[in-house]
């Protein structure tokens, strides 16, 4: 009887374990539901690479919310790929400007991004459902970015006190525009009349002095063989085709020196705008 019993208690006890069992073993961890919280657990941890695969697996089973559709454009600009994250943001909304403002702002980042500044401000200078303080940023980094100083300073002054990103971008302009930059006309000008001095002049001594030396050494040289053996010396005219070439080089080096110095300027305060954008769309 014992026996009996015990064995009908460890039956019950099986079919109990089992019963408790059976829900998990059929639970799908790759369904809409889990895909979905998973994608936002690696988006919410910085994996945007693999946010991207599980957002995708969402869209391809139809069922990305539209949170979950601007997550997966965020992770593949994110993830650096900009043209990724436009070309998906515009097969998820055929018209940005009539979505939503979180879309639409994410739309014009990516336009900015990319470059396309005239589409920029023909969307924010035109009807649009972002905020005037939106439209002022937009409109302020196309002309900033596009280095239309002169406009941006004028869009700027009378609203650069309302917020502290349009203020940076004010105070950019401003500096823009006070900019020295050096004249290459003159900087060859000068190193044709005293070899080296362009390059002096935009901020190369060490260039300039090099330029100087080498063309007055090989001068020197061609003048020495010139005046022992007449103007018939070999030596006189392979120096002195030296020197006109060390000459001639001078010039064309000091030009460039004084255009690169000009690049150089206008690239700093390039990239100080682009960290001033990318710091606020963050």
């Amino acid at each position: 009887m014992m026996y009996t019993i015990t064995r009908c208690s460890s039956a019950l006890l099986i079919i109990l374990c089992l019963g408790a069992l059976r829900p998990v073993s059929s639970q799908n961890i790759f369904d809409s539901l889990h895909s979905a919280e998973y994608a936002n657990f690696l988006f919410l941890s910085g994996n945007y690479k693999l946010a991207i695969e599980e957002y995708e697996r969402l869209y391809f089973q139809h069922t990305l919310s539209e949170d979950q559709a601007l997550r997966l454009v965020l992770s593949y600009r994110y993830d650096k790929r900009p043209q990724f994250a436009l070309k998906r943001l515009l097969m998820l909304w055929d018209e940005p400007q009539a979505a939503s403002p979180e879309v639409l702002r994410e739309y014009l980042v990516l336009q900015t991004m990319l470059g396309s500044y005239g589409r920029v401000l023909e969307h924010v200078r035109g009807k649009t459902i972002l905020t005037d303080q939106e439209r002022k940023f937009f409109e302020a980094s196309a002309l900033m970015l596009q280095q239309d100083f002169n406009e941006a300073f004028r869009f700027l002054e009378p609203v650069y006190a309302t917020s502290p990103v349009l203020a940076n971008y004010y105070h950019l302009s401003a500096e823009a525009l006070n900019m020295r930059y050096k004249s290459p006309f003159l900087s060859g000008m000068m190193s044709a009349i005293i070899p080296g001095s362009g390059k002096i002049y935009t901020g190369e001594w060490q260039d300039g002095l090099i330029s100087l030396l080498f063309v007055a050494s090989t001068a020197w040289q061609s003048y020495r063989g010139f005046e022992k053996n007449g103007v018939g010396s070999p030596y006189g005219w392979i120096m002195g085709a030296v020197s006109a070439g060390f000459y001639a080089g001078n010039i064309y080096g000091s030009v460039k020196s004084a255009n690169k110095y000009n690049v150089v300027k206008r690239n700093n305060i390039s990239l100080r705008v682009q960290a001033t954008f990318h710091h606020h769309i963050h």
